[in-house]
């Protein structure tokens, strides 16, 4: 059986450095799970691997996509393909990221159910902007006994169109699930929820002081930017500044403000998670806690 490490957490927790660290112990490759670091517009605001880092240690998925949309359906396809190369090679893949819908999915594997045809989608989407979410859930009742995601535009759009076409909601029609990376070492890397706050706020600034603000000016002047990358942190706000609506002093506080909400979400998300029988937790700090070596010696001899 082919073994798998996931080394996980949430924003500015040190999964990367806890990485690098481990690539002196054991002969790794590193596959990128997180959502945004697979943009080539966005280096310095995703805080994507440097030139030094990626020298340390062979990586994979990292600053691959333009600017379009990308889904965890895309990625896990491109995973598959990664993972026959690193095996191949006979060397140990480590997947790094703090998304935990991608790691989620690979673990336990994604429910097929019959695509959306994107005449419905279509019809479900004008109906939103057009009619209101509103009249959406009103549409959805005679479907779901509850009212459902009235906050989450998406969620409600794609059920809308599912239920506009197959005449029957999305949760009836899940398949089998099949895990990619069953049965895997999950190493959930964390920091004081204070710390990460602290690094946050560092990161930012010393973003900001790379270039981050001309990384997004070059992505503004495409002048369509796709709906996943927008999702990435310090985003919205810079792009606000770059359309004089919103100081930089002002578009720095919001970013770093936003970012530690989403910590803050984060922490509570990983702290309630246990994607495998083999979870580890670590509260990394300088020094390499060497009892990880030989928890994961112990995996990877089983």
């Amino acid at each position: 059986m082919s073994k798998n490490l996931f080394i996980v957490g949430p924003t500015c927790s040190g999964k990367n450095e806890f990485a690098y660290e481990l690539s002196k112990y054991f002969d790794i490759e590193i596959i990128n799970a997180d959502s945004i670091q697979v943009y080539r517009q966005l280096k310095i605001l995703s805080n994507r691997p440097n030139d030094k880092e990626l020298k340390i240690v062979p990586h994979h998925l990292y600053g691959h996509i333009n600017n379009k949309e990308y889904s965890v359906n895309h990625w896990i396809e491109e995973v598959q393909q990664t993972l026959l190369n690193v095996q191949k090679r006979n060397k140990i893949p480590v997947f790094v990221g703090g998304t935990g819908f991608y790691i989620q999915a690979l673990i336990e594997g994604l429910s097929q159910m019959p695509s959306i045809n994107k005449k419905f989608k279509q019809q479900a989407e004008d109906l939103f902007f057009n009619e209101g979410p509103d009249h959406c859930l009103d549409i959805l009742e005679k479907y779901y006994k509850e009212r459902i995601f009235p906050k989450d535009k998406q969620r409600l759009i794609n059920r809308l169109a599912f239920c506009l076409e197959f005449n029957d909601i999305m949760e009836n029609n899940y398949g089998t699930k099949n895990p990619i990376t069953p049965n895997p070492l999950v190493i959930q890397v964390t920091k004081p929820k204070k710390d990460l706050y602290n690094q946050a706020e560092t990161r930012f600034h010393k973003m900001i002081e790379m270039g981050a603000l001309d990384e997004v000016k070059f992505l503004y002047e495409s002048k369509k930017i796709s709906k996943t990358l927008y999702k990435a942190h310090g985003l919205p706000e810079l792009l606000a500044c770059i359309r004089n609506k919103m100081s930089l002093e002002d578009a720095i506080y919001d970013a770093i403000h936003n970012t530690k909400r989403y910590i803050k979400r984060q922490f509570t998300w990983w702290n309630n998670q246990k994607f495998s029988e083999l979870n580890l937790r670590i509260n990394y700090k300088k020094s390499f806690p060497k009892d990880s070596i030989e928890n994961i010696n112990i995996y990877l001899n089983q």
